[in-house]
């Protein structure tokens, strides 16, 4: 009948209430954990020590966020522009690109060695490596609304120890202001630059990472998601197209922009490439012992990289290898990232678990180099992710020729295609099924067949799509 669902639709939404009583799960889970570690807190010494301070602490952050509020309540904000407004802005018509400006600006300022700033940095080292671009890139920063190079950035990431003093940059008609760099409060200041940059023809272009915060906020922490709500409005009015690291997300980024009625530049256009896969090693050494005993022996052993949190999917990966365990497959399943939010739980799950130190290791302080050793010797690489951007541990396994068994979301698909193994999301027992098909030749997998672009090649899609107006949505 009409009115029912189709059976698509019904599908959706089934998986969509699947994957809300998985993250219900987590956060169960974090809770029980908080309590019982309150529970050991009330009783110890250190406590009853410290209780008198607490009322003081308490009073402190309420008087801390009260002011807070007062000041941001007397702050003038400018209003966000819709887009018939933003049309008005003074503009000339566009130029052809003449020259691409890369915004390092908050790299330079914090370089925390995020994701984000890895990208940042590879991309920046690949557009000053290759001579064969269709117009020249030029790293900038800004400061006050004015633009200054960045020699000895630019410099540090070649190896040059005698960089040319940095010096002010003018504004060129066609130019292209290339956002790369974290963005997050930087809108206002950029401005005044803005304004020059489209009087001369000239267009912002804004690099987007994922759209996480806004499809999955459970999965973020709590001052992520309303900080990137406001950048991601701020710049849907700002930019004159975007570039996303994966063409999933590019295409999150149509739909959402269209289904929530959010406002944007007239003729937004949106492109896309892909990150390297490179990893870039230092003259070989040798890696520490406890990362020469994760993967010593005949047991096959199962390298899962990310930062713990709560989206990565390592609960997953934890409960399918007990079930493996107790089935009496010997294996190792080896994490290896920073500690993230969010999971408390999870990281006294591993460290208490009875295979830890035994078949089941987690490594947080690895560097290239170990971890290109970790690459080398892993029978296979786990990604059990629910949301991701790209999933760079995906194409650098394939570019070390080593297989891939990950969970079945769009990006997977995109960067896997037809040379990974897949395994439904957020389901132990389908990965335990996927890993006993795999060690078994039931399940194929082929690296061939799986993304595995360079830094150089992520660099040239990035000035293509710029300079060659190759842009794959146009909104309208």
């Amino acid at each position: 009948m009409s009115g029912e669902p189709r059976p698509e639709s019904e599908a959706r939404l089934n998986e969509r209430i699947r994957l809300l009583e998985h993250q219900l799960d987590y956060v169960r889970a974090e809770l029980l954990h908080l309590v019982h570690e309150r529970e050991k807190m009330v009783y110890s010494a250190a406590w009853h020590i410290f209780r008198p301070l607490r009322g003081f602490e308490a009073r402190l952050v309420d008087g801390f966020l009260s002011l807070r509020d007062k000041l941001s309540s007397a702050r003038v904000t400018p209003p966000l522009v819709s887009p018939s407004e933003s049309a008005s802005i003074a503009s000339a018509p566009s130029r052809k690109a003449r020259r691409l400006l890369v915004d390092v600006t908050g790299t330079v300022k914090r370089d925390a060695g995020t994701g984000i700033q890895r990208v940042v940095k590879k991309v920046t080292q690949a557009l000053y490596e290759d001579d064969s671009l269709a117009i020249p890139a030029i790293a900038v920063r800004c400061e006050g609304g004015r633009l200054f190079t960045c020699n000895a950035f630019v410099a540090s990431l070649k190896g040059d120890v005698s960089p040319v003093a940095d010096r002010e940059l003018a504004v060129e008609a066609g130019d292209r202001f290339f956002m790369l760099s974290d963005t997050w409060n930087a809108f206002d200041e950029f401005a005044p630059l803005f304004q020059r940059i489209r009087a001369g023809g000239g267009e912002i272009v804004s690099c987007i990472f994922d759209l996480i915060p806004e499809l999955y906020p459970h999965a973020c922490h709590e001052v992520t998601v309303p900080r990137y709500d406001a950048w991601l409005r701020k710049a849907l009015v700002e930019s004159d197209s975007f570039i996303a690291i994966s063409r999933t997300v590019g295409d999150e980024l149509a739909t959402f922009v269209q289904e929530r009625g959010l406002g944007y530049r007239p003729g937004l256009k949106i492109g896309w490439f892909h990150c390297g896969s490179d990893i870039s090693t230092g003259p070989a050494g040798t890696p520490r012992a406890k990362i020469v005993a994760a993967v010593a022996g005949e047991a096959p052993a199962f390298l899962s990289v990310g930062t713990i949190e709560p989206r990565k999917g390592h609960r997953t990966a934890l409960r399918a290898f007990d079930e493996l365990w107790r089935g009496g497959l010997d294996a190792r399943l080896i994490f290896v990232g920073r500690r993230g939010w969010f999971e408390e739980a999870v990281i006294a799950e591993i460290t208490t678990h009875p295979e830890h130190g035994r078949r089941l290791y987690w490594f947080d302080d690895v560097g290239d180099d170990e971890l290109t050793f970790l690459y080398d010797r892993a029978a296979a690489i786990l990604a059990p992710s629910y949301a991701e951007g790209f999933g760079l541990p995906i194409a650098e396994a394939a570019r070390r020729d080593r297989p891939v068994i990950c969970s079945d979301i769009p990006v997977f698909r995109e960067v896997g295609g037809e040379g990974a193994a897949y395994f439904r999301v957020n389901d132990p027992h389908a990965l335990t099924e996927c890993v006993t098909g795999w060690l078994a030749g039931r399940v194929a997998t082929d690296t061939a067949k799986v993304s595995r672009s360079s830094w150089a090649e992520a660099a040239r899609r990035i000035v293509h799509v710029i300079a060659d107006e190759d842009w794959s949505w146009r909104l309208p």
